[in-house]
This record gives C-alpha cells, sequence and structure tokens, in this order.
C-alpha cells in the first residue's frame, strides 16, 4: 500500500478491538439481520437393513463467522459408517466435517464453515447404504460492508488470476520482532477477515526470521504457505523506493484449473511485508479502528494481494492504491473488507472451487514466474 502525501498526524493510538468489537450489528450475506445459532428442519431418508429410516436434525444453520460450527446429528441407514458434511462448490462436494456413525446408525457431527454468505451444505455416507440429507447454511458478518461489489480488480497474467488452492488450510508464520505482540495481534485479525471473505482455513505456525522479496524468488520452509513480515526501511529499501507502507503477492506459482476447469495460476506460496520505520513513526494507529489511518487497513490491503487481488479504483475499499482514504461518515478509520474486497475474495476463494491437477502446460512448463509485489 502506498504512503499518502500529507498523511495526517495524530498522537499514536495503542491497540483498540479486534474485528468482532468494531460493529455490533449481525448482518447476513444478504443485509437481512441474521439471527442466533438455531435448529434446523427434520429430514427423512431412505429405508435402511436395520429397520428405520436416516434421519438428520440440524442444530446450527445460522451464525455470525468464527462463532459456531455447522452441526448436525440424526441416524444414518447402514450401521457403522462415515458420515461427512460436506458445501457445495462449483465442481462438486467439498468435505468439512467427519464422524463416524454408532453401530445403531446415530451420529453427531460438527466442522467449521467461516465463509460469508448463504451456501448448500448436506450430510452424506457412502456405500451400500449410502445417504445423503442437505440444507442451506447462512454465515453472517458482524458489520455492514460498504462501497459497490464490482469495485475489484484481479492480479492476473495473460488474463488469467493467481489464487491458493481454496480447499487447503494455509499455513501463515509472522516475523514480528521489530513490533512486538501489538503487531503479531493485528497480523491475526487480517487472516481471519481474509479466511472469512474467501473461506480459506487459516492456520498460524509461529513465527519467522525470514524477510520475503530481498531475491528474486522468495522460497518459505516446508511447512509454510504464507509469510507477513517487518523490516526497516534500511532492510528493504524498496519501501523508499516505491514511497510503500508494505508489498505483498504470491512468491510460488504453478498452473492449475478450478472448479469449473477454468486455468488458473496456483499460489503455492505468498508473502506480505511491512515498513517497521513507519510503524515507529506514529503516522498510523497501532490498531483496527481509530481516528487516523490504521496498520490494520495497510495489513489486510497487503494480504489481500498476497490472495489474488490487484488495485480497486474505489477509495472506498481496502483494496484503494493509497492508504488513509477510506474514512467513514464518523471519522473513523476501519480496517475491515469492504464490498468489493470480499466480492474479489470469495471469487479467488471457495467461489472457484476445488484446484483440479494441471492438464496444460506455459512455455514448455508447468511451474510460472511470480509477480513482482504490489504496494
Amino acid at each position: 500500500m502506498t504512503s499518502p502525501r500529507n498523511p495526517r498526524l495524530v498522537a499514536a493510538s495503542l491497540v483498540l478491538g479486534l474485528v468482532p468489537a468494531l460493529v455490533p450489528t449481525l448482518v447476513s450475506a444478504g443485509g437481512v439481520p441474521a439471527t442466533a445459532a438455531s435448529r434446523g428442519h427434520h429430514h427423512h431418508g431412505h429405508h435402511g437393513h436395520h429397520g428405520h429410516r436416516g434421519k438428520v436434525v440440524w442444530d446450527s444453520t445460522t451464525y455470525t463467522a468464527f462463532t459456531a460450527p455447522v452441526a448436525a446429528h440424526g441416524r444414518v441407514p447402514g450401521g457403522r459408517t462415515k458420515v461427512r458434511l460436506q458445501v457445495k462448490l462449483p465442481g462438486g462436494w467439498h468435505t468439512f466435517g467427519a464422524a463416524r456413525s454408532k453401530r445403531s446408525g446415530k451420529f453427531a457431527v460438527a466442522g467449521s464453515l467461516n465463509w460469508y454468505g448463504s451456501h448448500r451444505v448436506r450430510v452424506t455416507t457412502s456405500g451400500r447404504h449410502g445417504f445423503k440429507r442437505g440444507t442451506t447454511v447462512t454465515v453472517g458478518m458482524s458489520y455492514a460492508p460498504r462501497g459497490n461489489p464490482a469495485d475489484h480488480v484481479f492480479l492476473t497474467d495473460r488474463g488469467t488470476r493467481y489464487s491458493f488452492n481454496p480447499c487447503r488450510t494455509i499455513r501463515y508464520a509472522v516475523n514480528a520482532a521489530e513490533v512486538g505482540p501489538t503487531g503479531l495481534a493485528i497480523a491475526q485479525a487480517a487472516m481471519n477477515q481474509v479466511s472469512a471473505a474467501t473461506g480459506i482455513p487459516v492456520k498460524y505456525v509461529g513465527t519467522s526470521t525470514q524477510l520475503p522479496f530481498l531475491t528474486r524468488h522468495t522460497r518459505l520452509p516446508k511447512g509454510q504457505d504464507l509469510l507477513l513480515a517487518f523490516a526497516t526501511e534500511a532492510e528493504y529499501p524498496a519501501f523508499v523506493t516505491e514511497s510503500a507502507l508494505g508489498q505483498g503477492g504470491p512468491v510460488q506459482v504453478r498452473a492449475a484449473r478450478d472448479g469449473r476447469h477454468h486455468r488458473v495460476w496456483q499460489t503455492t506460496q505468498a508473502a506480505a511485508i511491512f515498513d517497521t520505520t513507519a510503524w515507529n513513526s506514529g503516522r498510523y494507529a497501532w490498531t483496527l479502528d481509530s481516528t487516523k489511518p490504521n496498520w490494520g487497513e495497510v495489513m489486510l490491503h497487503e494480504v489481500g494481494h498476497a490472495f489474488g487481488l490487484d488495485h480497486s479504483p474505489a477509495a472506498d475499499e481496502i483494496m484503494f492504491w493509497q492508504a488513509g482514504n477510506g474514512v467513514y461518515p464518523d471519522g473513523h478509520f476501519r480496517a475491515l473488507y469492504d464490498a468489493g474486497d470480499l466480492a474479489g475474495l470469495a471469487t479467488d476463494g471457495l467461489g472457484q472451487g476445488c484446484f483440479h491437477k494441471v492438464r496444460y502446460r506455459v512455455d514448455g512448463a508447468a511451474r510460472v514466474e511470480p509477480p513482482r509485489p504490489l504496494p
């Protein structure tokens, strides 16, 4: 993200609340206030060989992201068997929870689906006594996003998007030695937001001492898919030469196809780096909600690049190219993805389905060059 030429100077701010505390109103994906987790309908299934009909009771189908799992219980035909909880995606169903039923066929299954919007899910078993029963799950938001959903731009090469495989958990590390627990907390809040926007699960795997983008080909250690790091302007001169508070983007890429069999550059590793010198200047608040531009906005912006978004043309989107333009009517700056950001991230997330084994090559190779990191 690029620094504004004339930033407002206000006294440094400490970390306030994280994202769930910013706006208390629960809003569903369609903009309608959502209720608390509710019990779903009873569904009856096929006759089993044990003299009973299958039955599913949905225990939790409407909730705010990260407050509840999708949960169901009941009885399936066939006795002991594997019971899967799946969500419908382009190209097929994706399993996000599983359990085994008892000899009587009774089961209880739960799984995390923290993906904003309404989604078709089902309980299913396979084999001779295969059983399927579905419902709709609505994952609400803790705030009402502003802006236009059309105001997003994808990071592309030759018309093909860059994206993580949305059906694999993103394991991320943070190099926050120079900014301490506050920087780590804001980074983790940013990752939770991008996870809910894309539907891609994320997992913090610990600290790192690595700095990305110092060479043409950054490579992360085994077990890491994404690195968030802080560096001084002496360590990373591009902060000065490009007037940037941070940079982000894919670092390892290969060819793949999404759930609709469209070509995609699969990001296998990505990174973002942030300016420690600017962090210590006091120009930006060390929080996600403040009366001046804050580091939560900067981190969301660079993480957006890592997940496949380019700069938005709209100043009310986090992915706008310049920091400090997203002030709300009450004079606050909030680190919240807006309508255009959310629409783009959903497309680069589970909205494209799971990736498939590559069936094409580019210039004779399945792997391609990553793009230059964006500010």
